[in-house]
C-alpha cells in the first residue's frame, strides 16, 4: 500500500509533503531544523493508523464499539510536541485508502477501513538519540523517572528485545553481547571482544559511549526484523482490549489475525552514527540494510532516519550501484531509498533520478571549505 504525508505549519515545519515514503528514508540538514519532528510525525500517524487497523479489525469481527480511543493532544503532549501546533497545522496521512487528518478547526479525523484487505498490523519502534542511557537504566544503576514517552516505549522495545536476543556479534564493532538472564541486573549484560592484552568481558554499560549507543539500536532492530511475532502480540492486544471493555462474549472472528495480508515494523532512528567511527558508521547501514532485505519472514521492515553523517548518505549510493550493477555485497534499489534535505521549514529531494544517486554534496561543502581556506593560507 502506497504511504504518503504533508505537514504544514507544525513547529519548525512550513511545509513538507512526502507522496510515497520509500522503505528506507533518511532525513538530513542542520540542527534543529526539524529532521526530528518530522520523523516524530511520521512514527505517530503510523501509531495512529495501527490503531485504525485494529479498530476494523473488531469492527468486521462484530464488535460495534470500539475501545480503541484518539486524543490527538494527549498524543502531542506525550511525544513532547504539543508545542508545536499553529492555528494554520494541518496534517494529512494516507496508509492505502485510509486518510488520517488533522487541524485545530477539523480535529483529528481518521479515516475508515472497509475491508479485511486495508488493515496492516504495525509495530512503530522509535529509537531516539538518547538510547545511550539505556544501559545504565536497565542495569540497575539508575532510577530516574522517564517522563518522555518516545523513551519510555524505547526501554520497552529494548527489554522485549533483549529477552529474545541472548547472543548478538556486532562485526562493525568487532564485539559479542550477550544477556545472562539469571545473572544480578548489574551483570546481566555483558560485552566481550578482543584488544592488544588479549581477550576482555565487561559489563555493557562500562563499555565505551559508540558500544553503549550502538549496542540497543542492534539488538531492537535484530528482534524486531527478524523475530517478532505479530501474531502472538496482536492476539494479546485485542483479548486485553475486548476484555477491558467486556465485549469479549460479542467478539466473532470471521478471520484470525494470521490471516491478514499486511504487516509491518517501522524504526525511526535519530543519529544512528551517534559516537561511532565513520567506518563502523557504514557496517552499521549495511547491517540495516540486511534488516530490511531478510525475506525469511512474513512482514516488511522500513526505516526512517535523521542524521548529519556525510558517510551514510555516501554509502546509500554504493548501495544503489551495486544492486544496479548486480554486484556482491549489501545492497538496495535506488528506488526504494530517499534523501531529503530539510531546509528552512521545507523538503529538497536529493535524489538525482537519472543517474540513480543521490547529491550529497551538501554535506561535503563545510569540509571542503576548511580546505579551501586552509589552502589560500
Amino acid at each position: 500500500m502506497t504511504e504518503s504525508i504533508i505537514i504544514r505549519n507544525f513547529g519548525p515545519v512550513n511545509e513538507i509533503e512526502i507522496s510515497d515514503i520509500k522503505p528506507f528514508t533518511v532525513f538530513v540538514g542542520k540542527s534543529g531544523i526539524g529532521k526530528s519532528t518530522v520523523i516524530k510525525v511520521i512514527a505517530l500517524f503510523r501509531w495512529i493508523f495501527k490503531r485504525a487497523s485494529l479498530r476494523a479489525y473488531l469492527k468486521l469481527s462484530n464488535i460495534t464499539v470500539s475501545p480503541f480511543k484518539f486524543d490527538f493532544r494527549e498524543y502531542l503532549k506525550n511525544g513532547g510536541m504539543e508545542g508545536y501546533l499553529k492555528q494554520s497545522t494541518e496534517i494529512i496521512y494516507r496508509m492505502g485508502d485510509c486518510i488520517i487528518s488533522y487541524s485545530p478547526a477539523s480535529g483529528l479525523s481518521v479515516g475508515a477501513i472497509p475491508s479485511w484487505e486495508g488493515i496492516s498490523l504495525e509495530k512503530i519502534c522509535f529509537i531516539t538519540d538518547k538510547r545511550n542511557i539505556l544501559p545504565d537504566l536497565t542495569s540497575g544503576g539508575t532510577t530516574i523517572s522517564i517522563a518522555n514517552f518516545y523513551l519510555r516505549e524505547l526501554v520497552k522495545d529494548y527489554l522485549d528485545s533483549v529477552e529474545k536476543v541472548n547472543h548478538m556479534q556486532l562485526s562493525y564493532l568487532d564485539i559479542d553481547f550477550s544477556v545472562n538472564p539469571s545473572a544480578p541486573k548489574a551483570r546481566r549484560y555483558m560485552i566481550s571482544g578482543h584488544d592488544a592484552d588479549g581477550e576482555y568481558r565487561i559489563k555493557l554499560q562500562d563499555a565505551s559511549s559508540g558500544t553503549q549507543t550502538v549496542v540497543p539500536l542492534s539488538v531492537i532492530v535484530e528482534y524486531y526484523s527478524r523475530r517478532y511475532d505479530f501474531v502472538k502480540v496482536f492476539n494479546q492486544s485485542i483479548v486485553k482490549a475486548l476484555g477491558e471493555s467486556d465485549n469479549l462474549a460479542h467478539f466473532n472472528g470471521s478471520r484470525n489475525i494470521g490471516d491478514l495480508p499486511n504487516r509491518r515494523v517501522n524504526f525511526h532512528i535519530e543519529e544512528p552514527e551517534l559516537s561511532l567511527y565513520p567506518e563502523s558508521q557504514v557496517q552499521l547501514l549495511e547491517f540495516m540494510i540486511d534488516a530490511l532485505n531478510h525475506n525469511e519472514r512474513d512482514y516488511t521492515v522500513s526505516f526512517a532516519i535523521a542524521t548529519h553523517s556525510p558517510y551514510l548518505i555516501n554509502h546509500m549510493n554504493l548501495l544503489a550501484k551495486r544492486y544496479h550493477t548486480d554486484s556482491a555485497g549489501t545492497k538496495l534499489a535506488f528506488e526504494r531509498m530517499a534523501v531529503y534535505e530539510i531546509i528552512d521549514g521545507y523538503l529538497n529531494d536529493l535524489a538525482v533520478t537519472e543517474r540513480g544517486i543521490f547529491d550529497t554534496s551538501l554535506l561535503s561543502e563545510p569540509i571542503d571549505s576548511i580546505y579551501t581556506e586552509f589552502n589560500s593560507l
